[in-house]
């Protein structure tokens, strides 16, 4: 089962090593790949909020993390409830997510995210109980949890505050200017 849908390739399992990717990128050429943990140690874990009436909790044990310019994928490798999870990032407002960097005293450093699942549009939070909010935590047993949430803010701040700007303009130049 994969909650909010990644299509996955027919030989996935073999391309986790490699730098392929092992799932499908938007058709339109601007999906690219920012971040990919160099190994499967990431724990996956969400459950419904305090306050909310479903008791839903989903947990991986092990999987790798993708972040692309446009969407958050976790790929569960052996032991999971799930076997794919995505956040569309470029529907963050709708999801109202929010997010924060988790370094205890003791243990492993995780990524900690709230997110909202809107009724519509219903691709936002697919598979999830409608109008209530779920929390996820993602451990990082390897390291590699501050570079993640640097390319994340940077990936967020794009699809959220500069979704007109086109990166491919040439870079302004002094002399041509002048």
């Amino acid at each position: 089962m994969s909650i909010n849908g990644v299509v996955l390739k027919h030989n996935y399992a073999q391309l986790f090593s490699s730098s392929e990717l092992p799932f499908e990128v938007s058709s339109d050429g601007l999906e690219i790949l920012k971040y990919k943990t160099p190994t499967s140690r990431q724990k996956l874990s969400i459950s419904s909020s305090d306050t909310s009436q479903s008791k839903l909790k989903i947990t991986a044990q092990d999987g790798y993390l993708y972040l692309t310019t446009k969407r958050l994928v976790f790929i569960t490798l052996h032991q999971g409830d799930i076997e794919s999870f995505v956040l569309d990032l470029t529907l963050a407002p709708i999801l109202q997510l929010s997010h924060k960097l988790k370094a205890p005293w003791f243990g492993v450093n995780y990524w900690e995210f709230m997110f909202f699942s809107a009724k519509e549009p219903s691709i936002v939070s697919d598979g999830f109980p409608k109008n209530e909010y779920f929390k996820g935590e993602i451990y990082f047993q390897d390291g590699g949890l501050f570079d993640f949430v640097e390319k994340l803010n940077a990936v967020l701040n794009d699809v959220v505050n500069n979704r007109e700007i086109d990166d491919e303009l040439p870079a302004y130049s002094a002399a041509a200017a002048g």
